[in-house]
């Protein structure tokens, strides 16, 4: 009984892991966006004890898992779904339902202690639902010494507990982890998925343009600066433009030294995101190449791109790609940003 008290205080401030109350997004499973065979599967069965959720960022994944929690202790229970009304649910979406817990990183890592919460609280019942339900977000980010805790409650959890991990790096996760689990693989939403649902916010035009930069992923497309998106396109553009001119480093290199591409320069997570627009600029001169215009990110810039698109071949555009990813990874071993950028062009300057 004494346990038991330990639990209702321990489990009666937060849903996060990180002891503070916040709120959550709950989205009924019959509005889910994408992936609805993963949606009908995971309805039809019972919810595992420890399922790993594993797919790109900002697809559902969260989501689809406080979704399931909520179903598991909801007081209508519409069909396979939850009613998002009652007082359980509403207790889900407030972050402080005793029986749903959301463990999230602390700065950038799940640590040892957070996982030790987690197990201590696993081993208690229900305090008034069928299920706990215990959600680990992102978590390719638990410290090893969190990692190799959970495995033993991954394992053998306890009858009346459910664990699910989501991460969009499950190859980061230990492979007793993963094999632990049963796994749900998402995909990346189509770009119509995507677009339908972004035109009642922002209306057709804007709608197109979130899809098409979102790569797939709601979250993405909800969170993306448009404005400053479309800006960086197309001063990354007109470096693109100068650099199959002339392929002149000393033109690139002033163009650097302007701003904001000067300052942008130095920001590891500014020099990513342009080296993603890159990325899409490379794509599109492939798509313009192969007939496959449809594919394209950047429509609205399309005859500027077909005149660049004249000038190269598929083997340049296949080592321009080749290349970006190259930078993307220099850039996650801690290379000077300005450099990886630099060194990208350098490594092309014989086939432009």
């Amino acid at each position: 009984m004494a346990a038991k008290r330990r639990a209702t205080k321990r489990s009666s401030s937060a849903g996060s892991g990180s002891g503070g109350s916040s709120g959550y997004s709950l989205v009924r499973l019959q509005d889910f966006i994408g992936n609805q065979d993963l949606v009908s599967r995971v309805k039809r069965a019972s919810l595992p004890q420890s399922a790993l959720f594993a797919g790109p960022e900002g697809v559902g994944k969260k989501t689809l898992a406080l979704g399931l929690a909520a179903r598991t202790d909801c007081r209508n229970r519409p069909g396979e779904d939850f009613c998002g009304n009652c007082e359980s649910c509403s207790k889900v979406a407030g972050g402080n339902h005793p029986d749903i817990r959301l463990f999230q990183a602390t700065g950038t890592s799940i640590g040892i202690e957070t996982i030790r919460h987690l197990i201590r609280e696993a081993r208690f019942r229900p305090f008034q639902g069928a299920y706990r339900v215990f959600i680990v977000d992102q978590a390719e980010k638990m410290t090893r010494e969190a990692a190799n805790s959970i495995l033993k409650t991954l394992e053998e959890p306890a009858e009346t507990s459910r664990i699910i991990l989501t991460t969009a790096f499950p190859n980061q996760l230990l492979p007793t982890i993963r094999s632990r689990c049963q796994l749900f693989v998402f995909r990346p939403l189509t770009r119509n998925q995507l677009r339908n649902y972004l035109e009642i916010r922002y209306g057709a035009e804007e709608a197109e343009q979130r899809a098409a930069f979102a790569g797939g992923s709601i979250g993405r497309a909800l969170r993306l600066d448009l404005e400053q998106t479309l800006q960086d396109r197309d001063r990354v553009l007109t470096v693109l433009q100068q650099w199959l001119s002339n392929a002149s480093f000393t033109q690139l290199f002033e163009a650097c030294e302007k701003e904001p591409m000067r300052r942008d320069l130095k920001s590891r997570d500014r020099v990513r995101e342009h080296l993603e627009i890159l990325r899409h600029l490379g794509e599109d001169l492939y798509f313009l190449r192969t007939g496959t215009e449809s594919r394209m990110v950047n429509l609205d810039r399309r005859e500027r791109l077909l005149e660049l698109a004249k000038r190269v071949d598929l083997d340049w555009i296949r080592d321009l790609l080749y290349h970006l990813r190259e930078a993307r990874e220099d850039l996650d071993r801690n290379v000077q940003p300005l450099f990886c950028f630099e060194t990208l062009w350098l490594k092309l300057a014989g086939r432009a």
